[in-house]
């Protein structure tokens, strides 16, 4: 079994205090974690992550599981077949977690000028600004995150019919610096999957291609993989490695 755990936007695999799949490293002691420019463009991610799978393993089947912007590189990797990826017998599942396919409100309401103090966004502006301020994401980074970035993406990168493509995410509330965002794109939301959200990720912008392969996770996006800015030693009420054996598990099983 060849796993491959691609992370998201921003923060790398190895952090102060743990990882960035958190406890995932001994779960799965022979799983590939590559290290990807955590600020760069998906074009550039997708490189560096076919670069490392490949130089993993060099042969047979591969898995992989991606959170976040970790989904879109993945989906550039294979619908640009790098280093042969995609041909048949190499990767055989994608497995997304929480990843934005079709875009972000946040992203949209940053991604561009200012609102001025009499646009009702302004508060939300202000708010979700702090917010990412204290986690380190400058705005200009969000441009491929944007709905209107997210429509040429999934034009240009179309799934692949003998790729099994199996999408998760979370819906919820968990470390407080989410909080905010959670509440706007809530408000931005038409129907209940554009309203529940993980703090950063809608569950109807996680579906692609297809419906959820389970019900959405209780949780945020950090604890998605493992992590809860709330109390000093970071534990969970939600069981994330349970949750991460179910999408293993999924991902390898025969199936169409």
């Amino acid at each position: 079994m060849n796993l491959v755990f691609a992370s998201g936007f921003l923060f790398p695999q190895k952090v102060v205090g743990g990882n960035y799949f958190q406890g995932l490293s001994s779960k799965y002691p022979d799983a590939c974690f590559p290290e990807v420019p955590v600020a760069g463009t998906v074009q550039q991610r997708a490189q560096t992550l076919a670069d490392q799978i490949a130089a993993r393993f060099p042969q047979g089947e591969v898995d992989i599981v991606a959170h976040s912007m970790g989904g879109l590189d993945a989906r550039y990797l294979l619908s640009h077949n790098l280093l042969g990826l995609a041909d048949p017998g190499r990767v055989v599942s994608l497995s997304t977690i929480a990843t934005p396919h079709h875009g972000s409100p946040v992203a949209d309401l940053l991604v561009g000028p200012q609102p001025d103090s009499k646009d009702p966004r302004s508060l939300a502006y202000e708010a979700i600004s702090r917010t990412l301020a204290r986690l380190s994401i400058p705005f200009g980074a969000l441009g491929d995150l944007t709905s209107g970035a997210a429509d040429r993406f999934n034009q240009e990168n179309t799934k692949l019919e003998h790729i099994r493509y199996l999408p998760y995410t979370g819906s919820g509330t968990g470390s407080f610096v989410l909080k905010p965002l959670h509440t706007y794109i809530a408000s931005c939301g038409i129907t209940e999957e554009e309203k529940n959200n993980d703090g950063l990720v809608s569950v109807a912008s996680a579906k692609w291609p297809r419906d959820l392969v389970e019900p959405p996770w209780p949780t945020d996006h950090l604890g998605e993989v493992g992590h809860n800015l709330n109390s000093l030693d970071r534990t969970l009420t939600f069981d994330h490695l349970a949750a991460f054996d179910r999408v293993v598990q999924n991902a390898v099983a025969p199936g169409p």
